[in-house]
């Protein structure tokens, strides 16, 4: 069956391949009807700048657009930025990175944590200046359009109404039914923003909503009915008609007035004059900030529903209402301001630095189910928090950049955390690449523990938890050689007071001091046409008892790499994820978060995916088989107890850009 529909899409898809080709032709090339000539029309150059705000909108970090060919088939968001993950198996749900040196999230909802990939939050948005209007639409698709079926389009437009305002417009939207009984998946976000960028005022805002579906299956009832021959839908899980449903929406704005002076460059600008008059020579300025003061606003509200239809109490462990009580409902605001002075450095004098302090604001409203006594009595929970910080930072010339920048709270619920944290990074020619450098970053926190790892009440989940802070100091170290497609690195972490989920998912803290290390390295080989990227993670826990990871890790990808007719770039390669065998953290739907189990070890497992990527002018193409290891290698594959990934399974995307 899988051959059969594999072969009906390829020849689907070379019959795609020519009109792509032609509608990427251009026009001239295309139509020699009219012999007129025409005149000549001034082109514009399409140039686009792309940036994130950091530092509560002190800092702009340039990024680069995104049109790289061999990964484009990654569309996955759980792989962007981890190796191997613990995941419920279908796209859209929940999902655990193994590196413990990449979970941390900026989603202040606690239980959304374990979905903050499918999300886009304030501190994620990508602000735009084009000189011509520019548009992106992505799809993919998997082979069967009504069974089983996999569904992803995305879109966004960005476009300049000035030379300094840009107005930007992203959709995302996708939905996959999965493979096993109750498995449908279902997410999207629509996002609005705008930025405005002079020399003297800065400002970005917009809105953001988000929405998420998950049902849940609880997994197979019985892991072996993976070896039965039967098909996916047919196998047997403990739950049919329970789900999962999160929404939310954020409003943010940013904005900076900068006080400083013009200086002039030293080049000129001719202006030209009407006929017989002189052309006009003039200085070019530039603008020199010295001074900004900055205003940050940010609004939140998250809602979350587990909803059940059927009888639950042989699945989990409790129930402490009444069966007739079928929907745990839990909500979370916040409203954040913030107030910022900046003083910019000197990038002419060598011991010049820039300075910054803030003060803030929050205000957190939560509620949740009451408890026994009072079911329809909901628990409404509010504080507030005052927050100071400042920082000092060197990000201009070619010996040392670094940042320092401390926070603490000095008065509510959180009163006494603090937070300090520093990246040094030194350019550095090494192994004869001149675009080499180190960096060093490192972190001394002192933490609050979450407001719902205290306390929370539901159908199946209660506690009440006394925990401490937790402290933390943690140390990374990398090498990086660009010219060399090489990475290095090593991470520390040493933890007091660690705050866990134990085996039956409530939180628990382990009062000792427990160790974390880690060393990574990322490595790109290219042999004529073909090209092979390894990734490599080693981590260690001084206290397996309380954190689960496994010993070793590793990404392989393997491309040969060439170009049809001089102008289709073509990648056919194997892509390769395993991780050694360790006792994974449990799912629990009814919170969605991940606990301890020490019941079962998995992995040893290859997830082997086969593609082929094509790129034509402005348009992208993957086709993709998942999971080609299930047709020959007779082992679970689990990532998570009782969950298993898909079988092997067809995914085509294509990416079609606009610049005008």
């Amino acid at each position: 069956m899988h051959k059969f529909n594999f072969i009906k899409i390829v020849v689907a898809l070379l019959t795609l391949v020519p009109v792509i080709v032609f509608a990427q032709t251009p026009r001239n090339e295309l139509s020699q009807e009219s012999e007129t000539p025409q005149p000549d029309e001034k082109q514009i150059e399409p140039v686009i700048q792309l940036w994130k705000l950091d530092g509560y909108g002190a800092f702009r970090d340039s990024l680069r657009l995104d049109t790289l060919l061999e990964n484009f088939h990654l569309y996955n968001p759980i792989y962007n930025d981890a190796i191997t993950v613990s995941y419920v198996g279908n796209y859209g749900t929940p999902y655990l990175n193994h590196n413990f040196f990449k979970r941390s999230s900026d989603v202040d909802f606690f239980f959304l944590k374990t979905r903050d990939a499918y999300l886009l939050t304030p501190e994620r948005v990508e602000y735009y200046n084009t000189r011509t209007p520019y548009t992106l639409l992505d799809f993919s698709q998997s082979e069967h359009r009504t069974r089983k079926n996999e569904t992803r389009f995305n879109v966004l437009h960005t476009q300049n109404v000035s030379p300094y305002w840009n107005f930007t417009f992203r959709y995302d939207q996708a939905r996959s039914v999965g493979q096993y009984k109750n498995q449908d998946a279902k997410n999207n976000f629509v996002t609005l923003y705008s930025s405005y960028n002079k020399d003297k005022l800065r400002i970005h805002g917009g809105f953001i909503t988000n929405s998420i579906q998950n049902k849940e299956n609880g997994g197979l009832d019985g892991d072996d009915q993976i070896f039965s021959g039967d098909d996916t839908d047919l196998l047997n899980v403990k739950l049919t008609s329970t789900r999962s449903k999160f929404s939310n929406f954020y409003v943010f704005a940013n904005g900076e007035y900068r006080i400083g002076r013009y200086i002039e460059t030293g080049e000129e600008r001719v202006i030209e004059a009407a006929e017989g008059e002189p052309e006009q020579v003039i200085p070019v300025t530039e603008f020199k900030p010295l001074v900004g003061f900055l205003y940050s606003f940010e609004y939140q509200n998250h809602k979350k529903e587990f909803i059940e239809d059927e009888d639950t109490t042989t699945f989990f462990r409790e129930t402490f209402y009444d069966p007739n009580y079928i929907k745990d409902s839990i909500r979370f605001r916040k409203i954040e301001n913030i107030l910022q002075i900046k003083q910019y450095e000197n990038p002419d004098r060598k011991t010049s630095f820039g300075k910054r302090a803030f003060i803030g604001q929050q205000h957190v409203l939560m509620s949740f189910p009451g408890t026994w006594e009072g079911i329809d009595n909901r628990q409404r929970k509010p504080f507030s928090n005052v927050y100071a910080g400042g920082g000092i930072f060197r990000q201009t010339g070619s010996f040392w950049r670094w940042n320092f920048e401390g926070k603490i709270y000095l008065l509510g619920r959180n009163a006494g955390q603090t937070e300090l944290s520093g990246i040094i990074s030194k350019p550095l020619k090494l192994f004869g690449d001149s675009l080499a450098g180190l960096n060093i970053t490192g972190q001394i926190e002192n933490r609050v523990p979450e407001f719902f790892q205290e306390e929370f009440n539901a159908k199946h989940n209660r506690w009440k938890n006394n925990l401490k802070m937790e402290q933390r100091m943690t140390a990374k170290g990398s090498l990086k050689a660009p010219g060399r497609n090489l990475e290095l690195g090593f991470n520390y972490s040493l933890i007091n007071n660690f705050i866990y989920n134990d085996t039956a998912g409530v939180p628990s803290q382990f009062g000792g001091q427990l160790l974390v290390l880690a060393a990574h390295a990322d490595k790109n080989f290219v042999l004529n046409n073909f090209h092979f990227r390894t990734r490599l993670l080693w981590q260690k826990s001084s206290n397996k008892n309380v954190l689960h990871l496994p010993d070793f890790s590793a990404f392989v990808s393997a491309n040969f790499n060439f170009v049809i007719s001089k102008v289709m770039f073509t990648s056919i390669g194997i892509d390769a994820r395993y991780n050694t065998m360790f006792y994974a953290d449990d799912y629990d739907p009814s919170t969605g978060l991940f606990h301890l189990q020490n019941e079962k070890k998995l992995g040893n497992y290859p997830y082997i995916d086969a593609h082929v990527n094509l790129r034509l002018k402005r348009t992208r193409v993957f086709f993709k088989m998942i999971n080609i290891g299930t047709e020959f290698i007779d082992r679970e594959y689990f990532t998570i107890p009782h969950y298993p990934m898909n079988r092997m399974t067809f995914r085509m995307g294509v990416a079609w850009a606009f610049y005008d």
